[in-house]
């Protein structure tokens, strides 16, 4: 959350994008945040959101692709809350790709053309995405995730940091690599894979 935050202020030195209010999570034990030299305060719990009476803007900040699910399919019980895309500072996107509703690209991130996100994916740092990608919803790209052209990654999907996947692989749902992981062939569905080349963990 504290890194999103830092991002959003960066992409608002450029271009005054979002204002922040708050933070809302179970509980308090964090008290307010402080970033950058600002401070956020913590508004509540999901009630808080879940009460909302006016249209409000809500980023789901959550890494873990399962929780991120269940946090979103609750908050979406509200109409009143919107779910827009987060594109962070030094970003490029390719105008043809085409992004579902509540995704999160971090900053120095790549799309490249003709990629289609689903709905609440996260792009950490410096994730690259080549040309014809197709990322399911609630996938998690950790930071430095490199996918070339016409990789496929199904639903709720978790990639590792500095995970390498090569040109045509297809990545099924609820999918993990470890750090550091090259991916040359396809992986079955809920299956976690590690190593170079990435091969799937039987235990």
């Amino acid at each position: 959350m504290r890194e999103l935050l830092w991002q959003i202020q960066e992409l608002n030195k450029k271009q005054e994008s979002w204002e922040v209010q708050g933070y809302v999570d179970v509980s308090d034990q964090y008290g307010d945040l402080s970033v950058g030299g600002k401070c956020y305060p913590y508004l509540g719990d999901d009630r808080y959101l879940l009460e909302q009476k006016e249209p409000m803007n809500v980023a789901i900040t959550v890494g873990n692709p399962l929780l991120r699910k269940k946090i979103a399919e609750k908050l979406m019980q509200n109409p009143q809350l919107q779910f827009p895309n987060l594109i962070l500072a030094e970003t490029y996107i390719c105008p043809d790709a085409i992004l579902g509703q509540g995704t999160i690209i971090s900053m120095d991130c790549r799309i490249s053309t003709n990629v289609r996100i689903g709905d609440f994916a996260f792009l950490n740092m410096a994730s690259v995405v080549c040309h014809d990608g197709t990322l399911g919803d609630y996938v998690t790209l950790s930071p430095d995730v490199r996918l070339a052209g016409n990789v496929t990654i199904g639903n709720e999907s978790e990639l590792g940091m500095g995970t390498r996947v090569i040109q045509g692989i297809t990545i099924g749902s609820g999918v993990v690599t470890g750090a550091g992981s090259v991916v040359v062939r396809d992986l079955s569905n809920h299956c976690k894979a590690v190593g170079v080349p990435a091969r799937v963990r039987t235990s």
